[in-house]
């Protein structure tokens, strides 16, 4: 299992990280992210559980990423291992969300072992280098790959 860091408090999740909806600031833009958190950014920012009401927003926010609630539509479900990985999640209970993943990066890896990991042997057409990134049917090692054939094909 890799070593994971809080984005908020920038702190190593050693135990449980909290799956959380959330944004990545880039470029002036607010992009949608999937956050996992330390216990303690999440119990800082989330709601109080006697009163219900949310906490100052400022908790749930730095410069680069904000957060606002607990991936799925239930109830907080007790902490279950990621899938792929092995991390320690805690998310809600969701009847469309199948498997614990941690990440899109876990989802991602665990799509690709079902699929027979086949995109992972094969050499790049363009640079020789093993295809080990993005989807299983991919067909270069990475975009400059792609860009240089397709202006080699035009040429």
């Amino acid at each position: 299992m890799r070593e994971r860091t809080c984005p908020m408090c920038s702190a190593v999740i050693d135990g449980t990280g909290y799956l959380v909806d959330g944004a990545q600031k880039h470029r002036r833009q607010w992009w949608p992210a999937l956050l996992l958190i330390c216990e303690s950014c999440h119990t800082c920012g989330a709601p109080d559980p006697k009163t219900g009401l949310s906490r100052p927003g400022h908790l749930r926010e730095t410069p680069q990423y904000r957060w606002s609630c607990l991936v799925g539509r239930g109830e907080q479900m007790p902490a279950a291992p990621c899938a792929a990985c092995g991390q320690m999640v805690v998310r809600a209970s969701d009847p469309l969300l199948k498997r614990v993943t941690c990440s899109r990066a876990c989802s991602t890896s665990l799509t690709r072992s079902r699929n027979g990991n086949k995109g992972t042997d094969r050499p790049c057409p363009e640079c020789g280098d093993r295809i080990d990134t993005g989807r299983a049917d991919s067909l270069y090692c990475s975009n400059a790959c792609r860009q240089r054939a397709y202006r080699k094909r035009r040429q």
